[in-house]
């Protein structure tokens, strides 16, 4: 009898979940699939490069399987990169995640509902995904341990040929606003 697939921790959702290539047969080439461990596991060693020990107990899998589910992922993109084939990023791994509007404690699991912190003991909870973040709340984040000072996501969203910046909109990349004056996509900084 197999073992169970043991739960892959999926730290962030993809923003985009399908890439096509521009060529007139589209529609009669089979898009390839990439299932969402396998683009955590890109995203963790290829786009952040962290090293492969680190991402796997980030993901929560051991060493030799994280190997596998990237080396599966390398594959399937390639493949679509040669062959012209689009890229549709599938599935979906239920994690939950809160925080406290009393002590302000955030935490994720994967399996457990929560209706009370398990910091401050408060039943005022909410999940992260109805929670948008406010200027005071980044503030807060940052200044009381958060990420520390350089870490994180982007604060501004400068253009790189024209020196143009905007402040960056929460869980929208930098990449996908153009400067107003050059139409270059704009980097984070």
């Amino acid at each position: 009898m197999a073992r169970p697939r043991r739960f892959r921790r999926i730290s962030e959702e993809p923003q985009i979940r399908c890439f096509k290539p521009e060529r007139e047969d589209l529609e009669s080439i089979e898009p390839i699939e990439i299932l969402i461990d396998e683009f955590e596991a890109i995203r963790l060693r290829d786009y952040h490069d962290i090293q492969q020990k680190r991402s796997a107990e980030i993901m929560g899998v051991s060493q030799p399987t994280f190997h596998r589910i990237l080396s599966s992922a390398r594959k399937k993109i390639a493949n679509a990169l040669i062959n012209g084939n689009s890229i549709i990023i599938a599935g979906k791994d239920q994690l939950f995640r809160y925080k406290c509007n009393d002590c302000k404690f955030q935490w994720q699991n994967p399996r457990k509902e929560y209706k009370n912190c398990p910091d401050c003991r408060s039943a005022n909870i909410i999940t992260i995904e109805d929670y948008q973040e406010t200027e005071e709340s980044l503030l807060h984040r940052k200044s009381y341990g958060g990420r520390g000072i350089g870490a994180g996501p982007p604060t501004v969203c400068k253009c790189p040929h024209c020196g143009y910046e905007s402040p960056k909109t929460i869980k929208v990349p930098c990449s996908n606003t153009k400067c107003p004056k050059c139409e270059t996509p704009l980097c984070g900084t």
